[in-house]
This record gives C-alpha cells, structure tokens and sequence, in this order.
C-alpha cells in the first residue's frame, strides 16, 4: 500500500468515526431518532455494514425510574448523579466498545438476555453498557436493520459501593491488571530506596 492509499484509508476511517460520534449527539441532544455503533474498526474501514447495536432516543419514565436509550442514559450526564458519565464517554463509546470486544470477543449474556459490556478506564472508573432486543424490531431505511439497542451506559460514580463485573472474564483481567501494577509499584519503590 502506498502512502496516498494509506492517507485515503486513514481519512475515510476518521470522517466514519467523526460520522459515528455526531450521530450519538444529535440522538442524544437533537431531533435524531437512531444512529448505529460500528462494530469493530475493520467494519469502518472497509464500510461493512455490521452494527453492534443501535444507539436509539429511548425514553425515560420518571414515575417508575426506568427507561432506555439516550433519553434515560442522559440523566447520568448530570453533574453528580449516580453512575455519572461524561459527554466525552458518550460520544466517545463507539471506540470503548470496539476496544471492549478486541480484548474478550464477545459481550457476557445476563439471565435475562441482555448483552452486557463492562470495562474500567485509567482512572480506576468502571462503566457498563447493557444492551438488548428492542420488542418493536427497530429498523430504519438509512441503516441496516437491528433489533438490538443500547439500553443504558453508566459508571460506577457517585454509587453506594464500586460497580462489581458480572462478566468474570472481566473480573479475572482488571484483577490480573491490578496485581501486576502493585508488584511493579512495589519495585519502584524498592528501586527509589
């Protein structure tokens, strides 16, 4: 591949991104009624239409405190709430789902269904997207067909107790992480005496 092929590739690549983040904007804060979450980079690249789920408007009932989709994920865009999200971890959740499923393939499935995808950031903040079948079969002329959405997206701030993974292929790799960044701490510390 030359380099004007490379450049070409790469300029493709970021307006798909670019594409992907202004859709789950304008669904969370405009008239947008869906947009779709790519799959995996290759999917982007070579514009293969495969969508891990759709990111829907939703709704939020009040009353009952449930919801799904941007109406209900956005009450955790509020300064201070429980399971607290910032704007740049929504628009960016595209990417942390893509880095999700190049490290464990697959989402874990609860009991009821749902699809669950858990990781913690740098930060030591664990988040979760849960998704699952939407009933009235979304679809949409301008995207390919899916009948999986994104139900909600929190965090783990400004909850009771740290969020626990229900994945345990997750658990046993923030465990494994968190054991190896102790030890090399610990010789750091032995290294600085």
């Amino acid at each position: 591949m030359n380099f004007k092929d490379f450049l070409q590739k790469f300029q493709d690549i970021e307006r798909s991104l670019q594409k992907e983040t202004r859709g789950i904007y304008n669904v969370s804060f405009n008239a947008k009624r869906a947009t779709p979450i790519q799959k995996d980079i290759e999917a982007v690249e070579n514009a293969v239409i495969t969508y891990i789920a759709m990111y829907v408007r939703g709704f939020h009932l009040k009353r009952r405190n449930k919801g799904k989709g941007a109406e209900h994920i956005k009450l955790h865009l509020e300064k201070g709430s429980e399971g607290e999200i910032t704007l740049e971890e929504l628009l960016n959740l595209g990417n942390s789902l893509r880095v999700y499923l190049k490290n464990f393939n697959e989402a874990f499935i609860d009991k009821n269904g749902a699809k669950i995808y858990e990781w913690e950031n740098d930060d030591e903040v664990r988040f979760r997207v849960i998704t699952d079948i939407d009933e009235q079969g979304h679809t949409s002329t301008t995207f390919h067909s899916s009948n999986e959405i994104i139900i909600s997206f929190y965090s783990d701030r400004n909850l009771s107790q740290r969020m626990e993974f229900k994945n345990p292929k997750v658990k046993a790799y923030y465990e494994n992480t968190q054991s190896q960044t102790s030890i090399l701490n610990q010789a750091h510390k032995r290294k600085q005496k």
